[in-house]
């Protein structure tokens, strides 16, 4: 057997460290996949709450709360304005310990999980609002409308559609009086 020479192991070592590079792929980073930049998810949740602009809708529910509740609100809508969405997050979910099953509280919540980058949060948020609403009218179009914004960031369009025909089904006109 001839002896390999020290320039066919380095040849080796680098052929072999080649292959091995070439098999392996970087690990993938799902979160990038599922964020937007910061203006796109502001964009988003401007969407989300433009849904219901100029719904007549026949139902709505303005309820009656407790006035700590509506000073956490107020704070949250503040650290929003300011661009401090974890400020907004600790105020609302100061709020929601009050409310707990306040249905607009919880799309309030996804709205400022949305704007936080936690899009799979804000999704659950909306649909559990969702669940605990009235499921017509100007709530349950905003729900519909988070969960068809979050569709668009999964790169999902099948259920984007379903969520889209859910969103339209909360759309309930009011009775044409005469």
């Amino acid at each position: 057997m001839k002896p390999v020479s020290a320039n066919s192991r380095i040849l080796l070592s680098c052929t072999v460290a080649a292959v091995l590079a070439a098999c392996s792929s970087a690990p993938r980073d799902e979160k990038s996949t599922l964020t937007r930049p910061d203006s796109d998810r502001i964009a988003a949740v401007q969407a989300i709450r433009a849904a219901n602009a100029g719904e007549n809708s026949a139902l709505q529910v303005n309820p009656l709360r407790d006035p700590a509740v509506e000073g956490f609100v107020a704070q949250a809508a503040h650290a929003e304005k300011l661009g401090q969405f974890d400020d907004a997050f600790v105020a609302m979910s100061k709020a929601r310990k009050l409310a707990p099953e306040a249905p607009d509280l919880l799309q309030s919540e996804a709205e400022i999980e949305f704007l936080r980058g936690n899009t799979e949060q804000a999704e659950k948020l909306a649909y559990e609002s969702f669940k605990k609403g009235p499921q017509v009218g100007t709530l349950c179009v905003q729900n519909w409308q988070t969960i068809v914004e979050a569709r668009k960031i999964f790169n999902d369009p099948d259920y984007r559609a379903v969520a889209e025909g859910k969103r339209e089904q909360c759309k309930v006109k009011r009775p044409v009086r005469l």
